[in-house]
């Protein structure tokens, strides 16, 4: 049996937090956005890519499910699409994550 941690210790996403990441997704689309007009929009997918990823491993959830990985990996295929990458892609792999966390820590999954 694992060990229990403390409730306090434990890492969450907060909805302060959860906030404020979809506000950098936000940001990350509109400088991509920017960026294509300079044809260097694709530059920002593997920096956002990696924020994103550390941002959620410091708050314990973990990318090793399917539905995690797709939705990340597809959020940064489709900004690494010319002209597809305008979409706000990033701020809904963000959300839908976020939102896939809190529903599992809600039913205790």
């Amino acid at each position: 049996m694992p060990p229990q941690q403390h409730p306090k210790l434990r890492p969450e996403l907060g909805n302060q937090t959860i906030a404020l990441m979809i506000s950098v997704a936000l940001f990350f689309d509109a400088l991509q956005g920017m960026l294509n007009f300079l044809l260097m929009g694709w530059l920002v997918s593997p920096v956002a890519l990696l924020t994103f990823w550390l941002w959620f491993r410091l708050h314990g959830i973990k990318f090793t499910s399917a539905k995690r990985i797709g939705i990340m990996g597809g959020g940064f295929i489709l900004e690494m699409i010319p002209m597809i990458n305008t979409l706000p892609a990033w701020t809904l792999a963000v959300s839908l994550v976020a939102l896939d966390a809190k529903i599992k820590k809600k039913l205790d999954i």
